[in-house]
This record gives structure tokens, sequence and C-alpha cells, in this order.
């Protein structure tokens, strides 16, 4: 990515600094992004809106608005290349989507999809080309302060378009002859074939202005944050210098010349005024008034005034609730809202099966011996048992020598700690078995009973565990030569276990 080409100015900027940049990016290619717009989504909405106008179901709209991250990422495709003087036409969007459409959309489109960050996260996936479990720190990361208001952003969108898109229906209300009963009662509980299509027709139209608005204003909102973390205007002012510089070296034999010159002694006419002498501070204030610095720009805009509105007391709105919330039928005898009951048999079954799951899969992790397994079902140490550190690479690379000196300060506990850490690796190591990472030294014991029992190191493991137990937890230390005995067993049996798995 050349930040050289940017047809914008970087610079750290507050959040509504952004989004104010992002609707010129909007008001400067309006026409490209609805064009965009169209090509990807007129056929299916077509589609769509005509069933759902000849069966009068609210549903199939319902679908057309749940795949909104789908079709944002060709607008957010068009954005990012723009950026940088390059307007792909909806054509090759959408021969390269494969390429840029897929990474992250299925998590957009199920568990991540009612996200209020979703525009301004979604170049976590289409742009950086995040994946996998790296997914979920990115975006961490991305919404660390200064906070960029992407959920305020969203819900500013979403309120926008639906007050756009009651205010179209009610101007067709206004333009169309009175002899059609118009009445709100009418279009929210009687309408007919074409006042669905008209309806739908005026929600389309407003997305068409929206979408490509609330992908501009996110994308500038990324961009933001991702100066604000990385320093984008930093570096690229830094490139900036060096090339001014590199294109003065070459001059720079010129300049040297011509101090030289200025420098030797030359006639002066005694008729001649003296120089003026710059001041500095005048100097330094021009430089800091000028547009690199303090870029001045001098705009004027018209806005209206807002206005209070009376409640006129018809009965529309509460015709409405009563529609929603006790779900009266309209004249045909039709609920645009009414869902098949298959399907909805089908949704329970779904959502009881993944409450199933996930029960399923917090008692595997969780309960003691069946959890503690990897992707791959191989299972895995946890990283801390008993409040102990098991990580191999925490412990020290001669363990008898790290011993003598935790023992030379008289830390019986941080021997004994040193030797079990060391102990439940190497067994680990060597009978892999599913511990949990709240499991406690008796569980991991217990654990290696049931799988070695009788084997020489269970004694030598439970002597252990029993006196880190009276150390530990009761306070009742182990004497110094007791800890060595224990060492001394250790280094006995160590050398086969620490050879791998049987």
């Amino acid at each position: 990515m050349d930040l050289n080409r940017l047809n914008a100015r970087l610079a750290p900027r507050s959040s509504w600094q952004a989004v104010d940049v992002g609707t010129r990016f909007y008001r400067r290619w309006w026409r490209q992004a609805s064009l965009v717009w169209l090509v990807f989504t007129a056929v299916p909405f077509a589609l769509l809106a005509g069933y759902a106008a000849a069966t009068r179901s609210a549903w199939p709209l319902f679908l057309f608005w749940w795949l909104k991250p789908l079709w944002e990422r060709p607008l957010l495709a068009f954005y990012s290349r723009a950026l940088f003087d390059d307007y792909p036409g909806p054509l090759a969007l959408l021969r390269a989507f494969p390429k840029y459409g897929f990474n992250g959309l299925a998590a957009q489109l199920t568990w991540r999809r009612f996200s209020p960050s979703r525009g301004f996260l979604t170049g976590v996936w289409q742009l950086e080309g995040t994946r996998g479990a790296r997914v979920s720190g990115r975006i961490a990361v991305m919404l660390r302060p200064p906070g960029q208001r992407a959920g305020t952003l969203t819900l500013t969108v979403l309120g926008l378009e639906h007050a756009m898109t009651v205010a179209l229906v009610v101007l067709a209300m206004t333009l169309v002859p009175w002899q059609f009963n118009l009445e709100w009662s009418v279009w929210f509980q009687e309408q007919s074939h074409l006042q669905w299509g008209f309806v739908n027709l005026a929600w389309y139209l407003v997305l068409m202005v929206t979408e490509p608005l609330y992908m501009a204003t996110s994308f500038a909102l990324y961009l933001n944050q991702r100066t604000w973390l990385e320093g984008w205007d930093l570096q690229l002012g830094l490139t900036r210098i060096g090339e001014r510089r590199r294109r003065a070296g070459g001059g720079a034999a010129l300049a040297l010349l011509l101090v030289l010159f200025a420098a030797a002694p030359h006639p002066v006419d005694a008729q001649a005024p003296p120089p003026e002498q710059a001041d500095p501070k005048q100097q330094a204030i021009e430089l800091l008034a000028s547009d690199t610095f303090m870029p001045f720009e001098e705009r004027q805009d018209r806005r209206l005034r807002e206005s209070l509105r009376d409640d006129d007391g018809d009965s529309w709105w509460q015709d409405l609730l009563r529609r929603l919330l006790d779900r009266e039928p309209d004249g045909d005898g039709r609920d645009p809202l009414k869902v098949p009951d298959g399907l909805i048999t089908g949704l329970g079954y779904l959502l009881l099966a993944l409450l199933l799951v996930v029960i399923l899969m917090m008692v595997r992790r969780y309960l003691p011996g069946m959890g503690g397994r990897g992707p791959d079902g191989k299972p895995v140490m946890p990283v801390r048992v008993a409040g102990l550190d098991t990580r191999a690479e925490s412990l020290p690379a001669d363990l008898e020598q790290a011993l003598d000196q935790e023992l030379a300060r008289g830390d019986v506990r941080a021997a004994l700690a040193l030797l079990l850490r060391d102990g439940l690796v190497t067994l680990f190591h060597y009978r892999p078995l599913p511990l949990t990472a709240g499991a406690t030294e008796q569980d991991c014991l217990r654990a290696y009973q049931r799988e070695l029992d009788g084997a020489p190191v269970i004694a030598w493991l439970t002597a252990l565990i029993n006196a880190w137990t009276r150390t530990a937890w009761a306070h009742r230390p182990s004497d110094e030569q007791a800890v060595r005995e224990l060492m001394a067993r250790w280094r006995a049996l160590r050398p086969p276990l620490a050879g791998g798995p049987r």
C-alpha cells in the first residue's frame, strides 16, 4: 500500500471529523458507488420484493436486510481502491468478489450480524485479510481508545434510513389523488399488491443512498483508527521529507558554490543601504500559518431549522402497535409477519441442538479429566496447575542447580515448586492426559494414579505432593534433607520418563 497515492490527507482526527471525511468520500464518488450498489443488489432485491408483494409477506425483505454485510463488501472494495486513484468498475468488482468477499462473511452473517461496529470492522477481514484465531485479537486492537463511535454511526444511519423511507411513503400519499383510500390504517392493515411494491421500492431507493454513505463513513473511521494506532501520518510525513532531501542532494554542490561565492570579498557600494534583517519570529509565524501546517477552507452551508410537530392524534400508531403486538390479520386474512410453522419448528430444534453443543463443550472443557484438548483432539498441558506455571519453557535448564540455589536461600517452598512443576511437565510429556486449567495437584495425582497405577513414579509423586501440600497450604515446611531426598529419587526416575511417550 503506497500511502503517497492517497486522495486524502492523513491525520489523527476525532470520530466526527473522520465521519465528515467519509461524507466527502461519498459526495465525490456517489455516482460510482450507487452504480456498484445497483449492479450487486438490483436483481436479488427485485426477486425478493416481487415475492414479498405477491404473498404480502415481510420475510423475503427481512432476508435481504439480513444479507446487508454481503451487499456492503463491494462498496468497501470500491472505496478502498478509489482512495488510491484506482476506480474499478462494477463488473471488475463482481469478477474479483471471491478474492475479497468471503473472508469473515460467515461470521458477519451469523453471530456477528448484530454487531453495532459491523461496517467499521469489515476492513479487518476484507482489507487486512485477517483469519482464524487472530481475528478476535485484531478486533480488540481496533476497538481500543480513542473510540471511533462506530456503533453510534450505525444507529444514526439506521434511523436515517427509516426516516427517509417513511418520508417517501408520506410524499406518495400526499401526491396520489384522493379517490384512493390512503389513510395510515389502510397502508398498515389493508395493503394491496401495488402498495406493498411501492413501499419496498421506497426502501430500496433509500438504501441506494444510505448504504454507500454508511460504508464511506465506516471506511473513514477505519482509516482514522489505523492512523491513531500505527502513525500513518508520521510515516507519510517522514517519507516525504526523505524524498525532498534526496531531490535536494543533487543541488548540494551548486548550493555550496553559491555559498562560497557569496562569502567571497567584493566591493561594497557606500551609497547602498544595508540589507534588512528578517525577523525570525515573523518567519516562524508565516511558516506555521502556511497551507502546509494550517490548511484553511471557507464554505457556506444551508441547514433547515428544527421545528416541533404536533401529534395529530390519528390512530395509525395504535393500529400499527396492535398489528405487531396482537398479531391481527389484514383485511384478506393474511398476516405479513406470520412465520411458517415448519420454519419455527426447525429453528427451535436448531437452537436446542446449539444449546446442547455449548453445554457439552463447557463440560468437556471445565470438568476434571474431560477437558484440556486442542483443536486436533490431543490433550494440551494447562498453562497453570495448582497455581504453578507449567509451561516447559519456564523451567530452568539445570533443575538441580536451581533447586540448590533455592535451598541455599532457605526457600523450601520454591524448591518444592520447581520439583513439582518439572515432575508434572515430564509426566505429561510421557503420558498426556486431558487435564483442565483449573486442575489441582490432587486432580493430577488421581489422574496419573488411574493411568500408571503401581509405577514407582506414582509413589514419588505422592510423597512430593504431600510435602508440597504441608509446605504451601499447611505452612509446615519440610526440611531441606527431605527435599534433597525427593530430588535424588527424581534423578533416578526422570531419564526413562523424559525419553518420550511409550
